[in-house]
């Protein structure tokens, strides 16, 4: 064992034992071990700064893992007081996993270059919400819980300005859903959503290719709690934060998200939101580039209130 690589075990071990780092897990890459602790960015080389951890989970009953990009060392964040640094909450979508964008080297770039936090939390199949069907499967619960384990163990702020939540498809969903139940003094000052799925869940009476079947484990069979899950119901729960939605021009979620700017025009007083479209489905390599996009704006966001 090498004498750098010992010294990183040691420092794990004495944040361990002085309670700031809830738990750790080694990414077994061929480059090294990677720990995720509660410092701020180091000098470490880009790679790193990506780390990963595992949080215990209380209304999950089990233990997920996520992963954390630092922000890259500067005058900015040098001169940023403890606990400052402004943060972003990437949620994955259905079928993916918490290491899906830092596994692609177009995703992992954009996260390496952002002048902020990036906790990416592994959410599994339980669209981020308390599910009505499966007492057990508290996602909305569990999403907070990543929230204050990041607070507690990382360098990040807690003002509602200097802190988003984005996400892409389910992600996408979870990230607005979530952003809307806040109390205000815990609301998002960025909300993105990437080809999510905002008028959802719903019947399937849209036009041929843009509907989406609802899982009924997860939301019931019933319309009426589906109303209650439905984005779309809630946009003024919105208000106050900064909105970007990606579209995809031919994605199957194209006309719930046109159903969504529409209320967003339709509220008194209408709620803005940045609409970036770009060409293709609903696919991963879309989202690939969505990310950089979205990033630029959370940091444009965020650049706005001084630490």
């Amino acid at each position: 064992m090498s004498a750098a690589l010992l010294s990183r075990l040691l420092g794990v071990s004495r944040l361990i034992r002085a309670g700031r780092l809830a738990a750790v897990f080694v990414s077994a890459a061929a480059a090294g071990l990677a720990f995720a602790a509660s410092s701020p960015a180091s000098t470490a080389p880009a790679s790193d700064r990506i780390t990963f951890a595992t949080v215990a989970s209380t209304a999950l009953g089990r233990s997920l893992p996520l992963a954390i990009v630092a922000p890259a060392p500067s005058a900015a964040t040098a001169t940023t007081a403890p606990a400052a640094v402004p943060v972003l909450y990437f949620l994955h979508g259905r079928g993916r996993h918490h290491r899906s964008l830092v596994d692609s080297p177009l995703a992992r770039a954009a996260l390496l270059a952002a002048r902020c936090y990036v906790v990416l939390p592994q959410g599994e199949d339980g669209w981020y919400i308390d599910s009505p069907a499966q007492p057990d499967a508290r996602y909305a619960a569990y999403l907070a819980e990543v929230i204050a384990w990041a607070e507690r163990t990382l360098p990040v702020s807690r003002e509602p300005a200097r802190r988003g939540i984005a996400g892409w498809s389910m992600g996408g969903y979870g990230a607005v859903r979530f952003a809307q139940a806040q109390p205000a003094a815990r609301r998002f000052g960025f909300v993105a959503s990437i080809i999510g799925l905002l008028d959802f869940p719903r019947a399937e009476d849209l036009p041929e290719g843009q509907n989406y079947r609802v899982p009924v484990a997860r939301f019931t069979a019933d319309p009426a709690v589906w109303a209650t899950l439905n984005p779309l119901r809630a946009v003024d729960a919105l208000r106050g934060s900064v909105v970007t939605l990606v579209l995809a021009t031919r994605g199957f979620e194209r006309t719930m998200n046109e159903h969504f700017l529409a209320a967003l025009a339709a509220a008194t007083p209408p709620i803005p939101a940045r609409v970036r479209r770009l060409e293709g489905g609903h696919e991963f390599a879309l989202v690939e580039r969505a990310v950089p996009l979205v990033l630029s704006d959370a940091i444009a966001v965020f650049d706005r209130v001084s630490p």
